[in-house]
């Protein structure tokens, strides 16, 4: 019986610390890291080897309200200023655009590393592939879908 336990206890130990390891590799909340894999899942990137520069795009802008929005840039980093490359076992490859530090209370790690693999240098391919726009408003901690723009 004591054995059956100490398997037992050695067994919940051992899924308490991978649970907590997962938490750590989190880099957005909970309320965005939701949204993010929602929209990478409905809009996969297509093959890596001949779409490399294709990537996940979040962007918190101040306008009329303070908004957010979830895209794909198939032309890779648009700018130098950005955050990232956000990429674990879940997340696809992503980067955030925030001047104004608005996603403060959404975003965990502001990374800078690995930027450049993504950085375009001269003139955009023709891609016909259009990826459709989610806006979020943003109302203290939450994020509200607005409209989805294609």
């Amino acid at each position: 019986m004591k054995i059956i336990l100490i398997y037992l206890f050695a067994f919940v130990v051992l899924i308490s610390c991978n649970k907590k390891e997962e938490k750590q590799d989190a880099f957005f909340s909970d309320n965005l890291s939701h949204e993010v894999l929602k929209y990478q899942k409905k809009n996969p990137i297509p093959n890596k080897e001949l779409y490399g520069m294709f990537i996940y795009e979040i962007s918190f802008l101040k306008q009329k309200d303070t908004l957010l929005t979830i895209t794909v840039s198939p032309t890779g980093i648009r700018s130098k200023d950005s955050y990232g490359i956000y990429k674990n076992k879940i997340t696809l490859p992503s980067y955030v655009i925030d001047s104004q530090n608005i996603g403060k209370k959404f975003i965990k790690v502001y990374k800078k590393d690995s930027l450049e693999s993504y950085i375009l240098e001269g003139r955009p391919p023709h891609i016909d592939l259009i990826y459709p726009i989610y806006k979020y408003k943003i109302h203290r901690d939450k994020l509200i879908l607005i409209d989805s723009l294609r």
